[in-house]
Order: structure tokens, then C-alpha cells, then sequence
């Protein structure tokens, strides 16, 4: 397929690779090593010394590991988790240090819940992705399904990019006129051979691209006008043989 799938995860990390040792790194770090220090001092102060040498020494070797490793891919993911955990660590200690072990394994447990529903998010959203919501976002684009249609998959999310994407299993009515409707727009560029070098939108100019392949008929557009998750760069393809829509927003 000609543009349908999401970046790799080498190439993602590759166009967005944070800068080493910048605000958010000091910040971020040093936020991190007071938050260890608590996870130390804390159940230390409580007469639990062997717990706080493990908690101190464990959360600070793997902070300092990614800081001078070089490994920008394991902070999108460990740091937050790392900060998770000490919140959850620190509150149960500091009620535990005024003897109050009932509310502090209830705080612990709260904060867990709460933070195990913010990591769950992304897929609680997939899981709760309807016909109304593909309606909804069709429509933002002036495409309406009149039949009824099978979501065969969907996906949201992304580490420094969002994206977007989904797949349709459509009626043939409904195939028929919105490629019909891409054959007739004023931005129709014809019928492409070459596949490596297919028509793209450039971003500048916010244009958009309507052409069709042997395979697919493609539509690809920027705006200004952004959708509520955000995204402003939209590619639609319709498979000719299979009678399916992909769809696919982003916000790069």
C-alpha cells in the first residue's frame, strides 16, 4: 500500500530524537533524583533500612543509566514509569512514618489505579472506537456513509507523533461514491504507474491530492483546521478489490 501504515518505531525515534542534556533532561532528572532520595530517606527513617538502600539504589543506578547511556528511547518509557512508582512509593512511606499503614496502603492503592487507567488510556480508546466516532471523523472530511459498515481495525496513539488510523470493510454503494467523489474533485490528478513516485500534499501550500492507482484511489491533505485529538495531515485510500477505506490523521 501506498502510504497506510504507521512509521516504524526506529524511524519515529530517528525524526524525533530529543536533544541530549537540554531543560528537559535537567529538569526532569533532577526532579527524579529528589523523588529517590524520598524513596530512600523514608522507609529508612522508618527503621526499614534494607528496603531503602534496595528502593535508592535500584531507581537511582537505572536514572543515571539512561541519562549517561545515551538512551533517549528508554526515557520516553522508564522515566515516567520510574515516576509512577516513586509517587506510589512515597505516599505509602509517608503515611506509614505517622503509623498509618491502613491509609497508606489505600493511598498506594488509589494512586495505582489511577495511573494503571492514564497508561491504559490509549487502549481504552481503541477498545471503545465505534461506527458513531468513524461517522464523526469521516463527516470532518465531507465523506458520508449512508450504508451500514464493518470497522475491521482501528489504532490511536504514538511516542512524539499522534496518529490515527482505521480500516472499513464499506458497502458497494457507498465505495462507489466516494470514489466517485474523488474522480470528480478538482484536485484529481489522474491515473499513476509509477509507484515510487506517486503525487504527494505539500504541507506549504495546505493543498490537496486526489489521484487513483491500479490498486487505490487516494486522497491526501494538510490544514490549519485541526481535529480534537489534534491531527491536521489526513491520507484516505480505498482499495479497489476489497471495497475498504484506510484511513489514517496525524499531527506531523
Amino acid at each position: 500500500m501506498y502510504f497506510l501504515h504507521r512509521l516504524p518505531l526506529p524511524a519515529i525515534l530517528e525524526k524525533k530524537r530529543i536533544p541530549k542534556m537540554n531543560s528537559f533532561y535537567i529538569i526532569s532528572s533532577v526532579v527524579l533524583y529528589i523523588l529517590t532520595f524520598l524513596c530512600f530517606f523514608l522507609p529508612y527513617k522508618n527503621g526499614q533500612k534494607q528496603t531503602a538502600n534496595i528502593a535508592g539504589s535500584i531507581l537511582g543506578i537505572i536514572i543515571t543509566l539512561t541519562l549517561v547511556g545515551n538512551l533517549d528511547f528508554l526515557v520516553i518509557f522508564i522515566w515516567p514509569i520510574i515516576l509512577m512508582f516513586q509517587l506510589i512509593f512515597i505516599s505509602y512511606w509517608c503515611f506509614r512514618l505517622f503509623n498509618k499503614k491502613k491509609a497508606g496502603l489505600l493511598a498506594a492503592l488509589t494512586l495505582t489505579v489511577v495511573f494503571t487507567l492514564i497508561v491504559s488510556q490509549p487502549w481504552i480508546s481503541d477498545w471503545t472506537f465505534n461506527k458513531k466516532d468513524v461517522r464523526k471523523i469521516l463527516l470532518f472530511h465531507n465523506i458520508e456513509l449512508k450504508d451500514d459498515f464493518k470497522i475491521l481495525k482501528n489504532e490511536a496513539g504514538g511516542f512524539q507523533d499522534y496518529y490515527e488510523t482505521f480500516t472499513l470493510k464499506l458497502s458497494d454503494e457507498d465505495f462507489n461514491r466516494i470514489t466517485e467523489q474523488i474522480k470528480s474533485s478538482q484536485n484529481y490528478k489522474g491515473i499513476f504507474t509509477d509507484y515510487p513516485n506517486l503525487p504527494s500534499a505539500d504541507y506549504k501550500s495546505l493543498d490537496t491530492i486526489d489521484f487513483e492507482t491500479s490498486n487505490h484511489f487516494n486522497r491526501e491533505y494538510w490544514t490549519d483546521r485541526k481535529m480534537e485529538n489534534g491531527t491536521y495531515h489526513f491520507r484516505i485510500q480505498l482499495s479497489k478489490q476489497k471495497r475498504e477505506l484506510n484511513y489514517i490523521g496525524s499531527d506531523e
